[in-house]
């Protein structure tokens, strides 16, 4: 079995590349290096603070991508299913933009992530979900290729609703449009398939690293069982105070899978019942507004040097200029073991999964029912 080997390296106070190695990110500015083969020396090197793309409009989309990389991000989050796959072509127009314009000298300076969609799940498919990818975003390969969600498409576009039946049993059944083929008994299968095209891609120069989201420690231990290249160079998955994912984040750091966080400030996705329920937003919680204050820096940075402080890469998003530079200035300042603690001990007393913000119209979301 291949292997996907995990170095660090230093980098500046922006999140950009020197040439100081490290061995951890914690208490410093570490940057994760991905390998997808343990005699490969050419290392992928993948920043900690990336710019994510995920429910911006298109025309910010493109606007937004290229005033973050003049802010200094040198990674782009994005996936095929964005803005109702308008995204990935409104990025790839940031990136020409940015040439011309010589904010960045080629487009070995970005490093790309994309995301197969579940619609996609298969050799072929994936290989064609690729493809397309790389033909809106205008390039010849991507940094890192991400299996998107580990389930199954659904035929109806009313697979959020409960469907109406006096079968109780069926209508209660979150897989009851689930795409043919993609059915409670196939997609353990079919996600192995997916994988094997993500080999291949990796093999053939279309992507210089591939990677998982939103998998849980069931669904690593089963692909691992068919993968030749192991493990995943990255699993990108929601984690903030109220969902920290713990077991989970052990998990992939022993198995040498760097986690990504996405939704770190707690995500869109939140209803106001939600926060109230959960006890209030995060930026305004006691603990972090108290390091906030101790720091002299922002919520928002407070929570996303949380974040990073527990190993953990970040994507976050925003179209206001001054935010992106704040939310990628955490690299100067160190929350104290006990405020990290603080900070952790807002998810006690919050039940298993009711911390989880995202997905929050996805019958499958609690992603232990998918096998």
């Amino acid at each position: 079995m291949g292997f996907q080997g995990v170095v660090s390296r230093a980098i500046d106070a922006r999140g950009l590349l020197d040439c100081a190695a490290l061995t951890s990110l914690h208490h410093s500015s570490s940057e994760p290096v991905v390998n997808n083969n343990a005699n490969d020396d050419n290392c992928v090197l993948m920043p900690w603070v990336g710019f994510g793309t995920y429910r911006l409009g298109k025309r910010q989309s493109r606007t937004a991508t290229l005033e973050a990389l003049k802010s200094g991000y040198r990674q782009i989050d994005t996936a095929f299913i964005y803005g109702g796959q308008t995204t990935e072509l409104e990025v790839g127009k940031a990136l020409q933009d940015a040439l011309q314009m010589g904010v960045i000298q080629s487009r070995e300076d970005v490093f790309i992530t994309t995301k197969q969609w579940r619609e996609y799940h298969g050799y072929d498919a994936s290989m064609k979900c690729l493809e397309l990818s790389l033909e809106r975003l205008g390039v010849d390969y991507v940094d890192m290729w991400m299996m998107h969600w580990p389930g199954p498409c659904f035929e109806s576009r009313d697979k959020r609703q409960t469907v109406s039946s006096e079968d109780a049993a069926t209508e209660d059944d979150p897989w009851l449009h689930a795409k043919e083929g993609m059915g409670v008994n196939e997609i353990a299968s079919l996600r192995a398939d997916t994988w094997r095209a993500m080999e291949d891609a990796y093999r053939r120069g279309k992507t210089r690293s591939i990677a998982v989201s939103n998998f849980t420690i069931k669904h690593l231990e089963t692909l691992k069982e068919t993968a030749t290249l192991w493990p995943p160079a990255v699993n990108q998955i929601e984690s903030h105070p109220y969902y920290p994912q713990n077991d989970l984040i052990d998990y992939c750091q022993k198995e040498g899978i760097i986690v990504q966080a996405y939704a770190a400030l707690g995500g869109q996705d939140g209803t106001k019942a939600k926060w109230k329920a959960l006890g209030g937003k995060l930026f305004e919680s006691a603990p972090v507004l108290e390091a906030s204050e101790r720091l002299h820096k922002t919520p928002a940075q407070i929570l996303l040097r949380w974040s990073l402080q527990r190993n953990c890469a970040i994507v976050p998003k925003t179209c206001d200029p001054d935010r992106m530079k704040e939310n990628s200035d955490i690299f100067d300042f160190e929350l104290s073991e006990e405020e990290m603690k603080a900070i952790a001990n807002l998810s006690e007393g919050v039940g298993d999964g009711e911390g989880r913000l995202c997905w929050r119209t996805e019958k499958l979301r609690m992603l232990d029912i998918i096998p």
